[in-house]
């Protein structure tokens, strides 16, 4: 009888055992979701959140010419112009620099490397973020170069009858050569390189029977692209609407910007349409970044005289928006919209909501972003400002 006693007292002890675990499990269960759900709700209360103003954290007095141009780099900035460039963080400390003699000076970034090219010339720089310049000369006139992240080089040159497109390592090695004839293939307009600097997307331009036709052709210089003729993993023929530009938008997401359309392609090796739009009002400006590909229209005769058009990479519409800003400069960055001129500064919500409109005392040039949030870089003809929103005045 005693032992059926300790048996029965052992069941019960081991119930109220994992009775206790499963209280235990469950309240931890609805603790992380809790706190799950609290970060959720602090991140949109912030990423929310509308300002009126804005305070100076860092400011930098300019020492470079009026003609010098500026763009992001990390959380900081790339200067460059004719005799050199070089990069600083938000408070105006460099990160590296480097001198060459230019004349028309382009630059493009992918992470930390830096491609600056003599656009109409033969030469251009390579800068590894950190400290290390490699010097690059090509054979014929250069269009437009684009570095991929671990500094490979793409670039589109313009030849007397025969164009090229080569592709450089970081140390000036020359990887890939493709050729062009104008009289068969058309004039270069553009081209892209993919992150991995494994693919390439042209734009060419041709004339035949006296009509303009514009053809896109994407490469693939990795392993699949060596079981294609020339590397030419696909091609899509435009007929009269020309495409000035085109983008990896990621790794490998393509967009290409006709003068009225529009069209996604994923290019995880060969390129698949996945959206394409016509626009019937006139396309004022073209924005994207790695999440969004957008544009300004032309909004007719009504009151706002814009109409801003948001797209995620599938072809969803983000944000549909009418607006009368005044803006000379617009980018997407992380989920919002920035639009500048040189008195007037506004940030969009992607929903359309306005999160910041200032109006300046002076004229700036320009407004870069630092983290998606609250912070940017302002320059205008005089200093470098690192600055933080703020629902204060200043």
């Amino acid at each position: 009888m005693a032992i059926e006693l300790e048996k029965r007292d052992l069941r019960s002890y081991e119930l109220r055992k994992r009775k206790h675990k499963q209280i235990v499990t469950i309240i931890t269960i609805v603790s992380v979701i809790a706190g799950i759900g609290f970060i959720i709700f602090a991140a949109n209360l912030i990423l929310h959140k509308n300002y009126t103003s804005y305070q100076v954290i860092h400011k930098t007095k300019r020492s470079d010419s009026s003609s010098a141009k500026y763009d992001s780099y990390g959380t900081g900035v790339l200067r460059y112009s004719r005799d050199g460039a070089m990069a600083m963080d938000g408070a105006g400390n460099l990160l590296w620099n480097g001198t060459f003699e230019m004349k028309d000076p382009i630059a493009d970034v992918c992470d930390k490397y830096v491609v600056i090219s003599d656009r109409g010339y033969k030469s251009l720089e390579v800068f590894n973020g950190e400290g290390g310049m490699t010097t690059i000369n090509v054979p014929d006139p250069i269009i437009k170069s684009e570095i991929a992240n671990q500094g490979v080089v793409a670039v589109l040159m313009d030849g007397d009858d025969v164009n090229y497109i080569k592709i450089y390592s970081e140390d000036g090695e020359e990887l890939v050569s493709t050729r062009t004839i104008n009289e068969k293939d058309g004039f270069p307009i553009d081209l892209s390189l993919s992150n991995d600097g494994r693919k390439l997307v042209t734009s060419y331009l041709s004339i035949s029977s006296g009509k303009v036709q514009n053809k896109v052709t994407f490469y693939n210089f990795g392993g699949v692209g060596q079981n294609y003729v020339d590397n030419v993993v696909g091609g899509f023929d435009y007929g009269q609407t020309i495409i000035p530009n085109i983008e990896f938008i990621n790794n490998n997401t393509v967009c290409t910007f006709g003068d009225d359309r529009f069209s996604l392609y994923s290019m995880n090796q060969t390129p698949k349409v996945v959206y394409e739009e016509t626009f019937k009002s006139e396309i004022k400006s073209i924005f994207h970044s790695d999440k969004y590909v957008g544009f300004v229209l032309d909004n007719g005769d009504k009151e706002d005289k814009y109409l801003i058009l948001l797209y995620d990479l599938k072809g969803n519409v983000i944000l549909d928006k009418a607006i009368n800003y005044n803006y000379d400069n617009i980018y997407v960055s992380g989920d919002e919209v920035i639009l500048y001129s040189n008195l007037e500064w506004t940030i969009l919500h992607n929903d359309g909501e306005e999160k910041f409109h200032y109006t300046f005392d002076s004229d700036i040039s320009y407004i870069l972003p630092v983290n998606n949030i609250d912070s940017y870089i302002i320059i205008d003809n005089q200093y470098i400002e690192e600055v933080k929103l703020s629902e204060a005045k200043k």
